[in-house]
């Protein structure tokens, strides 16, 4: 299972500066198909710099939950990292 990218991110309004809420259409190859779902991230700076992401499926994943959020949460981390997200 990869995720081959996330389209359509959007930051949802919020005034806690430590936390940002974002809004995606996530492609995966999964084992024999293509498959494109709804999610929903948050991404909450802790102060000792530490990232706490949190992410919320909209649409069902065929597939195993556990593997899909450990791979989102890595990809959307590399993200942040190169200032990829609005």
């Amino acid at each position: 299972m990869k995720v081959l990218e996330i389209n359509d991110i959007n930051r949802k309004e919020n005034f806690i500066y430590y936390r940002r809420e974002f809004t995606g259409t996530a492609q995966y190859d999964l084992p024999g198909r293509k498959y494109a779902g709804r999610i929903e991230f948050t991404i909450e700076t802790a102060p000792t710099g530490k990232k706490d992401i949190r992410i919320n499926l909209v649409d069902s994943v065929d597939y195993p939950v556990l593997p899909v959020l450990q791979t989102l949460k890595e990809y959307i981390l590399g993200l942040d990292r190169e200032g990829m997200l609005p």
